[in-house]
């Protein structure tokens, strides 16, 4: 698991950080690093982070198959 600050809060306890799964054995869920409630599912998470990326920055898949920005 990773810990990470995003433009999210937690209906919870209002914090920002979550925690996001990067290994097999971390799952699939992101929780809030405060209170562990659950916030949503990894990839989820991904496609709206995505859909919010300007035009010039396409995404491109990266080795591991999750998508990853870049400038055009």
């Amino acid at each position: 698991m990773i810990t990470v600050a995003l433009d999210l809060s937690c209906a919870i306890c209002g914090h920002s950080r979550f925690t996001l799964p990067v290994g097999q054995d971390d799952g699939d869920s992101v929780h809030c690093a405060n209170c562990t409630a659950y916030k949503c599912k990894a990839m989820d998470l991904e496609r709206a982070l995505m859909a919010t990326l300007p035009p010039s920055m396409p995404a491109v898949p990266t080795s591991s198959g999750a998508a990853q920005a870049v400038p055009a």
